[in-house]
């Protein structure tokens, strides 16, 4: 008798077996009979015939970028945050005065042509003044958060001519108006930004505290106490941008109300005198910490406090004078470091 034999094909999945017969009854009772008798082909953890394998699932991450803006002899600051989905934030945005054009030239080589927000820590120059070059060379900005010193602020007006100009301020604040981007001051606690994680967590940028230099815990101030405080969190991993936080504030911060804890802070003032006390570096608690600082002035006596402190608590600190743009990736089980010169 001639029998039709069909090939006996096996779909294999997490140790499953499934056996598909065609128009054969004597191969079925074959089949049968063998598994019967514990007799069978197992190929665990195989995929199915023909079958699409799973994709791998999308690792997702903040990535932090403190920008080398100031690669000679003066400060500035700037920091990019590409959020998970696919948003972009900036805190701060100048160059050093000796530096050339440098942030815009990045953001756009990185393919920045939008930013959902862009936080101004305090209104110097060197954490600013590349607002409105950045909105004339064509990146798109949603909007803007700032916090401009309260109009009897005098330790603020001080400052003149060499550090906040409220002229100058008021002018970069019409400029927005003129361009219809959105100007707002935050309040302590507001969240600036949220995004949902698939396993349930989030990531968020949220204002720690300011004040505006004349309504103060500690008096009327300079303007480097006007610096908006931020959190930025990733599941349980969190980084604290400072801006340019001083002596008097950081002080009070050292032992007030708000949480500064963080894994990883962004050094304020440059990392030189007069900035906050190892006191409220050891309330943050950091276990990396960057400092946007040219080489030389992190390297001068005005530095000497703030490395010493770190280097004697071995926390790894990154300068972008020294190891120049260095970004750090952030996940819900922790962070990575990476910088251009190690």
């Amino acid at each position: 008798m001639d029998l039709e034999c069909n090939p006996i094909c096996l779909f294999v999945g997490s140790g499953d077996l499934v056996v598909n017969l065609i128009e054969s009854t004597f191969i079925r009772f074959l089949a049968r009979s063998l598994l019967s008798l514990g007799i069978g082909i197992f190929l665990h953890g195989l995929p199915a015939a023909n079958a699409t394998p799973s994709p791998e699932p999308v690792r997702q991450e903040t990535r932090w970028t403190m920008i080398d803006v100031s690669p000679l002899e003066t400060q500035a600051d700037c920091h990019l945050i590409q959020f998970p989905d696919g948003r972009n934030v900036l805190i701060d945005i100048a160059d050093a005065a000796d530096a050339g054009s440098v942030a815009i030239p990045f953001l756009k080589s990185h393919n920045v042509t939008a930013l959902d927000l862009v936080v101004i820590s305090h209104f110097h120059k060197d954490h600013y003044g590349r607002l409105k070059d950045l909105i004339e060379a064509g990146i798109k900005v949603g909007r803007v958060a700032g916090n401009m010193p309260a109009p009897d602020a005098s330790g603020c007006d001080a400052e003149m001519p060499w550090g906040f100009d409220r002229a100058h301020a008021e002018a970069t604040l019409q400029f927005l108006r003129e361009h219809k981007i959105p100007y707002f001051r935050p309040k302590a606690g507001d969240r600036l930004l949220e995004v949902p994680l698939d396993d349930g967590q989030v990531v968020t940028l949220d204002v720690v505290c300011l004040y505006d230099g004349a309504n103060t815990p500690v008096g009327k101030t300079d303007t480097n106490d006007t610096s908006i405080i931020v959190k930025l969190s990733h599941g349980t991993t969190r980084a604290l941008f400072t801006g340019d936080l001083n002596n008097a504030l950081g002080t009070w911060l050292a032992h007030g109300p708000f949480d500064v804890t963080a894994d990883l802070l962004k050094v304020p003032h440059h990392g030189t005198e007069g900035v906050a006390p190892n006191e409220f570096f050891a309330r943050v608690n950091p276990k990396a910490a960057l400092v946007p600082s040219p080489r030389t002035l992190w390297l001068s006596d005005r530095s000497k406090r703030i490395r010493n402190y770190f280097a004697d608590q071995k926390i790894p600190i990154y300068v972008s004078g020294i190891n120049g743009n260095v970004t750090v990736i952030m996940t819900t089980q922790g962070f990575t470091i990476q910088a251009e010169h190690p």
